[in-house]
């Protein structure tokens, strides 16, 4: 069985693994002949066990708001945290099988816009620990939030098996809204579950992140990686440019390596890149000014960060420079923005 769309799609739309949903289907809805009612009511006709079949991202929300009336409070949870490194292909093996954690952390940020297209990791690492905030890369009609709450649960599924013994520091935040589920959470993960904020969030304590992975195997590591970055080369290709840019300055926070280093890092010269971007009518500057308006708006409206702080997040050494660019982008100060949106949701 292949899975097709019955409706148009984006010109880009890379969608996900059809893989992925079939785990689902299989733990929610074992019964083959429900299963195809619920596929055509999702606009689909079947799934197949083939990686290289993708579902577009919207009929992935409309099937998960599907199960999401026909299913139980927290039908997702389970099924997230079951999923085996091997659903991810090549990049879940590279994961699991890394020489040491920190290895693996570094190569799930690096891989999350191949794994995972609609969100990214923006991940960092100090004398505390790793943390990582899971960022969407846009917004559509749907379930948004549940299936940011099923990736997350993924990731930490596919966390708690590299880690082996050490999974029980893994600590996790998802925003404080409600859930019908939320007792299901808490009875899975304890204390180390925290609902607070609007983000979805994941850390680990530093002692571990030099520990060896679990499941870790030279041989294994070396194939995988050398398969994620060849995929990665080949979405590369058939991307829009300007979509795998604005990712990979997300997954930073938005803060720029700089036209040259981007460059390098999409392997071609600093003179391609500036014409292929101005071929699709943008430059890399209004990029990275576009990404750091996105995450302004999302940390002041969000967070409880000083606005200092936030403009240093951002890459601006001077807060001055990080107002001019908010009366530019909003028509405010960050201070009375930020006022503006509290107000607005009735804080």
């Amino acid at each position: 069985m292949v899975i097709t769309r019955q409706t148009g799609s984006s010109a880009f739309d890379p969608g996900l693994p059809a893989i992925y949903l079939l785990h689902f289907f299989d733990a929610v809805v074992p019964d083959l002949a429900r299963q195809r009612e619920l596929l055509a009511a999702a606009g689909l006709h079947s799934i197949d066990h083939d990686p290289e079949h993708r579902v577009a991202l919207d009929r992935v929300l409309a099937l998960i708001e599907i199960l999401d009336q026909q299913g139980r409070p927290g039908w997702h949870i389970e099924p997230a945290l079951a999923m085996e490194a091997a659903h991810h292909g090549p990049v879940g093996i590279a994961v699991t099988t890394a020489p040491r954690v920190h290895l693996a952390l570094a190569l799930l940020s690096r891989f999350e816009p191949l794994r995972a297209p609609f969100a990214v990791l923006q991940a960092q690492t100090d004398e505390t620990g790793w943390s990582a905030r899971i960022l969407p890369t846009g917004q559509r009609d749907g379930p948004w939030d549940l299936l940011l709450e099923i990736h997350q649960l993924v990731l930490v599924g596919l966390l708690e098996r590299l880690l082996g013994r050490n999974a029980s520091v893994l600590s996790l935040q998802m925003p404080a809204s409600y859930r019908s589920w939320r007792a299901h959470l808490r009875r899975r993960f304890g204390e180390r579950l925290v609902f607070a904020g609007h983000h979805y969030r994941l850390g680990l304590p530093g002692d571990v992140l030099n520990e060896p992975c679990r499941l870790a195997s030279q041989d294994m590591h070396r194939d995988a990686l050398a398969r994620s970055e060849q995929a990665v080369r080949e979405r590369l290709h058939s991307s829009p440019l300007a979509a795998e840019i604005r990712a990979r300055l997300l997954a930073r926070g938005g803060r720029s390596p700089g036209l040259e280093a981007m460059a390098a890092e999409l392997a071609c010269s600093a003179r391609t890149l500036i014409r292929r971007l101005a071929g699709s009518g943008t430059s890399y500057r209004e990029l990275v000014d576009e990404t750091r308006r996105t995450i302004a708006a999302d940390l002041l409206r969000r967070s409880d960060l000083p606005i200092s702080r936030i403009a240093e997040r951002l890459g601006y050494q001077d807060t001055a420079n990080f107002g001019r660019a908010c009366r530019r982008w909003f028509g405010d100060s960050p201070g009375r923005f930020k006022k503006n949106a509290s107000d607005a949701d009735g804080h």
